[in-house]
């Protein structure tokens, strides 16, 4: 306990001396909100090319207190594609240079009971699934208390400075429509060639996988093929998100996990076993009991180091085991087996009966990097019985 109490310090002193290097020579903090943003925005969707395919435009300002959801003063139809353009930062610490911009922070739903979703970007499209008055709200990284979008007591959202400012508009005739004419009227900040790169092309999860709820949709992962096999590619950069594949499968002591990785870049170079400093690559198993086990690739903690996540919410549900940290294997097909049972024991406790899903996982919200892997092959596997995942 000593030993980590003195990584702590040093790895904080590491982040407060980049935090001041950064202050000296400070670089651009993406978009900026505003008046500005509103104003060029205003007038791009006010073109005649453009306004003829708007039903609705509303523009926004998202604080992080405790207001809640904030009514769009616009209603939305089943079926309806939606536009958010963001721009904007909460700032969780300036003296470490911790922000959280409006890539990961914009939240939607329709009606006061909707669904909640998350945009995949600073500008991306959405396809209402259900109709109602429109609500939005920004929410960093944090926990919900359910998909309709009630938020958890015990993680307060307030106390963070600054603000986000949100274009939203709803289409006549589709989002890629409109954004075609919208790009051609100008641009702000390459936001709308992004919102119409998204909407051209969108990038899906795999086929079989979803985006964990509670964190949203993203653009982190993208089904591949390579060498005969199917793989999932994930790039990461200020971003966060878990990837699920749901599955139903007994924990003996005889299961196994396989997979192989090639993990090119990693999104941190601090142990990652602080909140400031949360930022890694993994693959995880989840089980009936709301745990789950994750085996991570880190820049600098021991192969072999076991640790509960440091971050709120995931501190009573998460574990991590460092299966990787050696650089020189970098950007190398590894293959891995991990007898999940005997793992969970030493790591968790009393093991629970069976794995509900196989997750992947992905973070560099807290230091802004970039993290770039690839995963093929995944299994589980108790004896003659193999359900291949991947």
């Amino acid at each position: 306990m000593a030993g980590a109490g003195i990584r702590t310090v040093a790895t904080l002193a590491r982040l407060a001396g980049r935090g001041l290097l950064r202050a000296l020579r400070p670089e651009p903090a993406g978009p900026e909100g505003g008046a500005g943003f509103e104003t060029v925005l205003r007038a791009l969707v006010a073109a005649p090319s453009v306004a003829a395919e708007v039903r609705e435009v509303r523009f926004v300002t998202l604080s992080a207190d405790e207001s809640g959801w904030l009514a769009a003063a616009c209603d939305v139809a089943p079926g309806d594609e939606v536009t958010v353009i963001a721009a904007g930062n909460f700032w969780a610490s300036k003296a470490l240079d911790m922000r959280f911009g409006a890539r990961i922070g914009i939240w939607l739903r329709a009606g006061e009971h909707g669904r909640i979703r998350k945009t995949r970007g600073a500008a991306s499209s959405l396809r209402m699934e259900e109709g109602g008055p429109l609500y939005l709200v920004a929410k960093p990284p944090g926990e919900w208390a359910d998909e309709r979008g009630a938020f958890d007591p015990a993680f307060p959202r307030g106390g963070l400075p600054g603000a986000i400012s949100v274009c939203v508009i709803t289409w006549k005739s589709g989002a890629a429509k409109g954004l075609e004419a919208l790009a051609q009227a100008g641009d702000y900040a390459g936001l709308v060639a992004e919102a119409l790169e998204d909407a051209r092309h969108p990038i899906e999860a795999p086929e079989g996988w979803n985006y964990l709820w509670r964190l949203g949709e993203g653009r982190i992962y993208r089904a591949a093929e390579g060498d005969g096999a199917r793989r999932i590619c994930c790039h990461t950069h200020e971003d966060v998100g878990i990837l699920q594949f749901p599955v139903n499968f007994p924990l003996t002591e005889s299961t196994r996990l396989r997979w192989r990785w090639k993990v090119d870049r990693l999104p941190c170079d601090l142990p990652e076993d602080i909140q400031p400093t949360h930022d890694y690559l993994s693959i995880a198993a989840e089980f009936e009991n709301g745990q789950d086990l994750t085996y991570m690739w880190s820049s600098t903690l021991g192969e072999g180091t076991i640790f509960r996540c440091p971050l709120p919410y995931w501190d009573k549900v998460e574990t991590h085991w460092v299966l990787r940290s050696d650089a020189s294997r970098l950007g190398q097909w590894l293959s891995e087996e991990r007898p999940v049972r005997a793992d969970y024991a030493k790591a968790v406790g009393v093991p629970p009966q069976r794995i509900v899903r196989v997750w992947l996982i992905a973070v560099s919200v807290f230091q802004r990097g970039t993290g770039i892997c690839e995963y093929a092959d995944i299994e589980l596997v108790d004896g003659d019985r193999v359900l291949k995942v991947l």
